[in-house]
C-alpha cells in the first residue's frame, strides 16, 4: 500500500475520512445507500474497519449491495420504474459538492459477478440535476479494465459518455490511488496519479459519493464465480475531496437570502408518489419546496392515508407559519392536514396546528394558497405535514401541492 500524502499543491483538503476508527464516522458516510426504495435494514451496508480501511462486504449470497454514501434524500437516483417510496428517512448532508478533486486508495474485488464502484449522483435539487458519474466501475470478471462512465439521465445538458480503460496491471492484486478532478471546464481521471480520460463535459450542480460492492448473475457484471469464497471484499484506505481557491464548499439547496424557510430545506415524503417514467418524471420529490407554481407534487392514486410530507433543515429554525398552494382545489386540493415538527429531525415529533376542513374555492386551472399560523415554534430541524383528506377520488384520484412555503412573521 502506497502512503500518500495529504498536501496537494495548489488545493486545499476539506473532507476526509482515514477509515482509522472503531466505527464508521457517522459524519462522514452512512452504511444506508439509497435507503428510501427498500427496508432500511435491507439496504444497510456490511462491512469491517480493519488495519486503516474500510472493507465492504458481502458475507453470503443473500446480500447483493453494501454501500456506504455521503448525502442522501427521499427520491434520490430512482433506477427503476418500478421503484416506490418505502419510507421516509431524514436527509443529511455530510459531503454534497460541486467541483473539487476527490481521490481514494483502494483495493478492488475479484471474481465474475462482482462489481466494486466509486461513483457520484445530482442530489436532485431540481428534477434535472441527476447524472452520474462512475469514477470506475471494476468488474471482478475482469480486474485489468476500468470502466469510467458519465450517465446524463435527466441532465439534457450532458451526453454519455464512456472509457473502458486497460490497465497494466491487475488491480485486486494491491491497493491502488484512484483520483477523479472536476470544474466547470470538464473532468479528469486518475490511476495511481496518472491522468488516462479527459472529458470537457461538467454537471453544475452538487452531488453526493457512494462507494459499493454488489453482486449480480449474468448479463454485463458476469456470471457469478462461485469459487470465490464469501466474504467478498473491496477495500478502500482512505477517501480525501479538495477544493481550490474560489470553489464552492458547502451547498445548501439554495444560496442567498430568503424569507421563505422552505426554501433551505430538503423536500422529502413518506409514501410513494407519481413518478411517471425515468426519463421524463412527471412528479418529484423537490418540487414540493422549489418556489415554482408550475411544478407539483403528484400523490399516487390508492395510497392509503394519512400521507406525509417533510422538511428537513441542517441547522435549527425558528417559524410561525406554513402555506399550501395547489391548483384546481376543488378537484385535487388536500382539504384537512396536520403541522407537526420535531427538534432532531427524527424523533419527538408533536403536532403544532391543524388546517381544519380547507374550502377550496377554484375547480380550473388556478392556484390558491392556505396559510396556517401558530405559536413560534424554535430548534426545529424538520417539519411535517400529515395529509388526511383531499378533495377527489380517494380510489383513483390524486392531490397536487404546488408549494410549501414556511414564515416567521
Amino acid at each position: 500500500m502506497t502512503d500518500n500524502p495529504l498536501y496537494k499543491e495548489g488545493w486545499t483538503l476539506v473532507f476526509q475520512d482515514e477509515f482509522d476508527g472503531p466505527t464508521l464516522d457517522p459524519s462522514k458516510f452512512s452504511p444506508y445507500g439509497l435507503s428510501h426504495w427498500k427496508n432500511k435494514e435491507e439496504v444497510k451496508a456490511v462491512y469491517q474497519l480493519r488495519d486503516s480501511c474500510i472493507v465492504l462486504q458481502l458475507p453470503d449470497e443473500k446480500q447483493r449491495v453494501s454501500a456506504i454514501v455521503t448525502g442522501m434524500r427521499d427520491g434520490l437516483h430512482r433506477y427503476g420504474d418500478d421503484l416506490g417510496i418505502d419510507h421516509h428517512d431524514r436527509a443529511f448532508m455530510n459531503l454534497v459538492t460541486k467541483y473539487g478533486y476527490f481521490e481514494l486508495q483502494a483495493k478492488v474485488a475479484r471474481g465474475s459477478g462482482l462489481n466494486s464502484a466509486w461513483w457520484m449522483i445530482g442530489f436532485e435539487n431540481q428534477k434535472e440535476q441527476n447524472a452520474e458519474i462512475d469514477i470506475f466501475e471494476m468488474l471482478g470478471k475482469d480486474t485489468r479494465l476500468l470502466n469510467t462512465t458519465l450517465h446524463s439521465l435527466r441532465d439534457t445538458k450532458l451526453k454519455y459518455a464512456h472509457i473502458p480503460y486497460v490497465t497494466d496491471v491487475d488491480l485486486s492484486e494491491d491497493f491502488h490511488v484512484f483520483g477523479f478532478e472536476w470544474d466547470e471546464s470538464g473532468m479528469k481521471f486518475y490511476l495511481d496519479h496518472e491522468l488516462y480520460w479527459e472529458i470537457d463535459q461538467s454537471p453544475d450542480y452538487p452531488m453526493v459519493t457512494l462507494l459499493q460492492l454488489n453482486d449480480g448473475d449474468g448479463g454485463w457484471i458476469g456470471d457469478l464465480d462461485h469459487s470465490i469464497p464469501y466474504p467478498k471484499e473491496f477495500l478502500v484506505d482512505y477517501f480525501r475531496v479538495y477544493k481550490r481557491d474560489g470553489m464552492p464548499q458547502e451547498l445548501t439547496p439554495i444560496e442567498g437570502k430568503e424569507s421563505n424557510l422552505a426554501r433551505y430545506a430538503i423536500s422529502g415524503v413518506g409514501n410513494d408518489v407519481m413518478w411517471g417514467d425515468l426519463y421524463n418524471a412527471q412528479s418529484h420529490v423537490c418540487y414540493i419546496n422549489d418556489g415554482d407554481p408550475n411544478t407539483a407534487l403528484i400523490s399516487k392514486p390508492a395510497e392509503s392515508l394519512p400521507h406525509y410530507v417533510y422538511l428537513d433543515w441542517m441547522e435549527p429554525q425558528v417559524f410561525d407559519s406554513v402555506a399550501l398552494t395547489t391548483r384546481a382545489g376543488l378537484k385535487q386540493g388536500p382539504t384537512v392536514w396536520d403541522i407537526e415538527v420535531s427538534q432532531d429531525g427524527a424523533s419527538g415529533w408533536y403536532k403544532v396546528a391543524e388546517s381544519g376542513e380547507v374550502d377550496w374555492r377554484n375547480h380550473e386551472d388556478d392556484l390558491e394558497t392556505c396559510e396556517v399560523t401558530f405559536a413560534r415554534v424554535e430548534q426545529v430541524k424538520s417539519l411535517r405535514l400529515v395529509i388526511r383528506q383531499f378533495n377527489g377520488d380517494k380510489e383513483a384520484g390524486t392531490y397536487q401541492i404546488q408549494d410549501l412555503a414556511v414564515y416567521l412573521k
